[in-house]
């Protein structure tokens, strides 16, 4: 069973990414969603602190979000790719349950 996690929080702010990273499982999906996509710089830190494998998950960051913030979208780390909101609403049915951290 697998899971698609929304993080809307900075790390420097909260701890929910760090949560999250600590029960994300092989198969789950990380969706950095606001503010949350601000952790694309520090996503493998803070994993490699986890001891959570990112290789087996998925990591996406919302698209809108990404430019409302003015981060551009070919600054994001290889392994994290960006979705529009129909992209969303795949994650969201690829997976059998969704846990938003907030």
């Amino acid at each position: 069973m697998t899971t698609l996690h929304t993080v809307n929080k900075h790390s420097l702010n909260s701890d929910l990414l760090s949560s999250c990273l600590r029960v994300a499982r092989a198969g789950d999906c990380i969706l950095l969603i606001e503010d949350g996509i601000y952790n694309v710089r520090t996503l493998e830190d803070l994993a490699a602190g986890q001891g959570c494998e990112l290789s087996g998950l998925q990591c996406c960051v919302l698209r809108d979000d990404l430019t409302a913030r003015g981060v551009a979208e070919n600054a994001l780390p290889d392994f994290i790719s960006a979705v529009d909101h129909t992209g969303f609403v795949a994650l969201a049915c690829a997976h059998r349950q969704s846990v938003h951290w907030f």
